[in-house]
């Protein structure tokens, strides 16, 4: 009889407190930003100030994150996971206070509206990133190998290197494979994988090709289905390498135009704080 893991459920137990505190700590903390809003409305005072001010301020310390990841050597600071967590309920803040600071309308104006278009852009982004550093980890680990992302490509050659050199064995007694892997291998280990696959990885072309190979036998000797029985590995190998590589390419497609989003977000926001102070007298 199978015993349960009494590890993992403190872990998950751990997991699910910390997420269900911290949300908490959000949601108070909204709720004190919107009496304030409400009670600087009723005054008479920009409150649109305020929220810009917090936003913005939010914004920058978003934007250290990044900073503080290369910066290892300073551990007073706070460790990268709780500076982790601080991005993430800080983030998903930032959707409240934003609207508050367009009081929950579309913006007017060209500027406003690029600025707003920006903000919820780096905001979506940021969410689809806390999606893709959640799951696609989980899916890579599920496999037999982790090869770094830089290395992949030079692995993808190796295979195709191995895959003819295993048909070449079979050509003296048979063509079978020899054609099979002309017609059907050859561009599987020799070329990329294309666009559609890049964006959603499947395991359709990989499982066809195994039937394939398997529907070979039939013509082959014994000692010839043990290269297809090869074959069949290095066609599981290389579908594994090419699912790290679309995963591992699409998390750093997203952080390359995350973070650079994000100071396009930080210059145009510094524009539209001057402009608003110089608009409203400020800077008189």
């Amino acid at each position: 009889m199978t015993q349960p893991n009494l590890k993992s459920k403190p872990r998950r137990f751990r997991f699910s407190k910390r997420r269900i505190r911290n949300s908490i700590i959000t949601l108070v903390i909204i709720a004190i930003l919107s009496v304030i809003v409400y009670a600087q409305n009723q005054s008479l005072i920009h409150s649109s100030f305020t929220t810009g001010y917090l936003l913005m301020t939010c914004i920058v310390f978003l934007a250290a994150f990044n900073l503080r990841k290369k910066i290892t050597f300073l551990p007073a600071i706070g460790s990268a996971k709780f500076w982790m967590q601080l991005h993430i309920y800080v983030g998903l803040a930032t959707f409240a206070i934003f609207g508050f600071h367009i009081a929950w309308h579309v913006p007017n104006g060209a500027f406003e509206l690029l600025l707003a278009g920006l903000y919820l852009t780096v905001a979506l982004s940021g969410v689809y990133g806390l999606y893709a550093t959640r799951i696609f980890p989980a899916k890579l680990t599920g496999l037999n190998e982790e090869p770094i992302f830089e290395r992949i490509p030079f692995f993808q050659q190796r295979l195709a290197v191995q895959a003819r050199k295993l048909v070449l064995q079979t050509c003296e007694a048979t063509d079978v494979l020899a054609n099979f892997y002309s017609n059907r291998l050859a561009a599987f280990f020799e070329r990329p994988r294309s666009l559609a696959y890049l964006v959603r990885p499947t395991g359709r072309v990989r499982r066809q090709l195994i039937t394939e190979i398997e529907d070979l036998d039939r013509f082959l000797a014994e000692d010839q289905r043990q290269v297809s029985r090869e074959l069949t590995q290095l066609v599981k190998q290389r579908d594994d390498l090419d699912y790290h590589y679309a995963l591992q390419g699409r998390l750093k497609v997203w952080l390359f135009i995350h973070i650079g989003l994000t100071y396009s977000l930080l210059i145009v926001a510094v524009l539209h704080m001057i402009l608003a102070h110089a608009f409203d007298g400020g800077l008189q």
